[in-house]
């Protein structure tokens, strides 16, 4: 599931196919990362984006949904997505909040999967 957006479904499915690949081969069938680096940091920067109150999802999500084709959408959300790609769409979203943040993730302290937030976190 990417996290900045829920979206599964074709994950999974890659996922699934990767696995039962590797079960076939004589190998450990151990699931691959879903996502590329790439879409991991654009999640971290949305999420961020939404936790701070900079971006309201429903509106960040309804802008992309009406000013592109929705195969398009789709294939961003799913992280099927070239750079220029990603350029491209990156035009329809909140700019500033979305560039504040971006600058701003490589400064915040790291807390690893699970862990409790750091003091004085929500």
């Amino acid at each position: 599931t990417r996290p900045s957006t829920g979206y599964t479904f074709a994950a999974v499915q890659r996922q699934a196919r990767r696995v039962a690949d590797r079960y076939h081969r004589g190998l450990a069938p151990v699931p691959p990362v879903p996502h590329a680096r790439r879409s991991r940091a654009m999640d971290a920067v949305l999420l961020r984006a939404l936790d701070q109150g900079r971006v309201d999802g429903a509106a960040f999500f309804a802008r992309l949904f009406t000013a592109l084709p929705p195969e398009r959408v789709l294939a961003f959300l799913d992280g099927a997505t070239s750079p220029l790609q990603d350029l491209v769409i990156g035009r329809h979203v909140p700019w500033g909040p979305m560039t504040r943040t971006a600058l701003e993730l490589p400064f915040l302290r790291r807390r690893p999967a699970g862990a409790p937030p750091h003091r004085g976190e929500p």
